[in-house]
């Protein structure tokens, strides 16, 4: 999880992981005043790697210990359900009339991001026999030609090879119209 090496790499994996604790009433202020740094210095951590939508789920939480383990239950527990939606998502994507390959891909990605993030990754190849299918009627030959490889191309490289066929069609469309 990016969220844990970046908490490690600000040194605040002890306040989310509870052990780092609050210093009793009677420490020396300097105590306190470095556990609050480094309890706020978490929270904002948690809060700025989050999608604005999850905010909300933990912004009423007190401590940043009680933000992650709310972010870990949510992201942890494999929801059949949301895997279901999300692979069916996935599916439906089409590429727009108008829309550019790497908006489209960018579609794909995120779909992609969210389904790494509950713990259910997608291989590769059926990344990019789903991007194959759903491009646009012009894109037809270029989908054939693909097809026709021996290997599948990784998700990666078809996106290179799509950026490519994508310039060429607009350098020919400029020169024709």
């Amino acid at each position: 999880m990016t969220l844990d090496l970046t908490l490690e790499e600000h040194d605040v994996m002890d306040y989310v992981q509870g052990r780092a604790v609050e210093p009793p009433s009677n420490a020396p202020a300097t105590a306190k005043m470095k556990y609050r740094k480094g309890e706020v210095k978490a929270k904002i951590i948690i809060v700025d790697s989050i999608q604005n939508n999850l905010v909300a789920y933990i912004s009423n939480l007190g401590t940043s210990k009680e933000m992650y383990d709310k972010l870990v239950r949510m992201f942890k527990v494999k929801n059949e359900n949301q895997i279901l939606f999300l692979k069916n998502k996935l599916k439906d994507i089409n590429m727009d009339k108008g829309e550019s390959i790497q908006s489209y891909f960018m579609r794909i990605t995120q779909v992609k991001k969210y389904l790494i993030s509950i713990g259910e990754a997608t291989a590769d190849e059926e990344l990019t026999l789903i991007s194959l299918r759903c491009l646009r009627r012009p894109w037809d030959k270029f989908f054939t030609t693909i097809l026709n490889n021996e290997m599948i191309l990784g998700f990666d490289e078809l996106l290179a090879r799509c950026t490519q066929e994508e310039t060429r069609i607009m350098e020919r469309d400029k020169y024709y119209n």
